[in-house]
């Protein structure tokens, strides 16, 4: 029993010293009094000096500009919302480590890499990555992309 109670010490330790290092990045658009409210996942969690950003799709997070209509500019507002979150977790596009990113459409892969570029130009800091098609995306989206950054 000593030992049962010693483990529940050492996890309940292990679990504070976690939640001290935990930062979570609300999505913009919420009072953070308000935040959790119907939404069931943050913008992305810092934990230990590395960002996890939720996947990210074509919604304008700061409320500018015109809404999407090609995939060209869905595509362009994707890694606007991406590069957003990665700021507000205090961090960089030059830091992202990977990126996973998901296309309704396979078609769209070359118009993706166009667009993609522009926010990794630099072949030296370019994150790994994994990009696929799927059946569908939330919102009806046609592109999503989350990553992990160092910050």
């Amino acid at each position: 029993c000593g030992a049962a109670v010693g483990g529940a010490v050492v996890l309940s330790l292990a679990l504070r010293r976690f939640l001290r290092r935990k930062q979570v990045v609300l999505d913009p658009r919420n009072d953070p009094a308000k935040a959790g409210a119907g939404f069931v996942y943050n913008k992305a969690v810092v934990v230990d000096g590395i960002a996890h950003v939720s996947g990210q799709v074509a919604v304008q997070l700061l409320g500018n500009g015109k809404p999407a209509t090609t995939a060209e500019q869905e595509i362009e507002q994707v890694m606007e919302n991406l590069q957003t979150v990665v700021a507000m977790a205090g961090s960089s596009m030059d830091k992202v480590i990977k990126t996973t990113c998901y296309l309704k459409d396979i078609s769209d892969y070359n118009a993706f890499n166009e667009v993609y570029l522009k926010y990794f130009p630099d072949k030296a800091t370019r994150p790994a990555r994994v990009c696929f098609a799927v059946g569908d995306l939330p919102l009806g989206a046609k592109v999503e992309v989350e990553c992990t950054a160092m910050v």
